[in-house]
């Protein structure tokens, strides 16, 4: 049985929360599950790229502890309630361009509402252009429907980013291998750009490719 218990319209379109009798889930306009909820264990990050992304900012902070972490996207907020849970004294600050999203995550998606959690309603280019503090790790997690944003694969972004990423920090890039044209030439853009930055800048670049999402997540470690 599938039941829809939340649906609101915003400036960006259509917000479904829907659930089954396992788990809850979040769709944008289209049938694309932006994040879901297992019932039974309500702390699983539930898609594979979500649990890579988990390993390498916790492999990290062995060498590198983490105190900062910016989260460019939200979604149901899954990863930043993972990593409040796991790195309860680190401060999480979530950047999202939908209230909407934010005030769902909060209500449907057990996002914890607690002082090292902090959700920004702002676009995520205004963001990390004007941002004031550097941060230990950040993590880009940032789709359209045809995939990444174009603005997000541009070389201002990719700058900003490095320019707000603390001395031996982590950017972790989630990025989309999808058939579709559009997808494709983002994602392999980003790419190229990063692995020549590792060549110039000595920065360690690495992918690690989702094959049950296409998705590939870019580890990038600042030098």
């Amino acid at each position: 049985m599938v039941t829809v218990i939340h649906q609101q319209h915003d400036a960006f379109g259509v917000l479904k929360v829907v659930d089954t009798p396992k788990m809850r889930s979040l769709f944008f306009d289209t049938s694309v599950e932006q994040s879901r909820l297992y019932f039974e264990a309500p702390m699983r990050l539930p898609f594979e790229y979500q649990q890579v992304i988990e390993t390498q900012l916790l492999n990290h902070h062995q060498t590198h502890p983490v105190q900062r972490i910016l989260m460019l996207g939200m979604g149901g907020g899954s990863i930043a309630k993972q990593l409040n849970t796991l790195l309860p004294n680190a401060s999480i600050h979530i950047v999202e361009l939908r209230q909407a999203v934010i005030d769902i995550a909060y209500e449907y998606f057990q996002l914890p509402n607690v002082p090292e959690i902090e959700a920004i309603q702002e676009d995520a280019l205004v963001f990390i252009k004007e941002a004031l503090s550097t941060y230990d790790v950040i993590i880009v997690d940032i789709f359209n429907d045809d995939g990444l944003p174009e603005a997000f694969s541009t070389t201002e972004f990719q700058t900003n980013l490095l320019n707000n990423l603390s001395p031996k920090g982590l950017i972790l890039f989630n990025l989309w291998e999808n058939q579709a044209a559009t997808a494709q030439t983002q994602t392999q853009w980003v790419l190229q750009y990063w692995q020549s930055h590792a060549v110039s800048q000595s920065n360690i670049v690495k992918n690690y490719p989702i094959p049950s999402t296409e998705n590939i997540i870019l580890h990038i470690q600042k030098n």
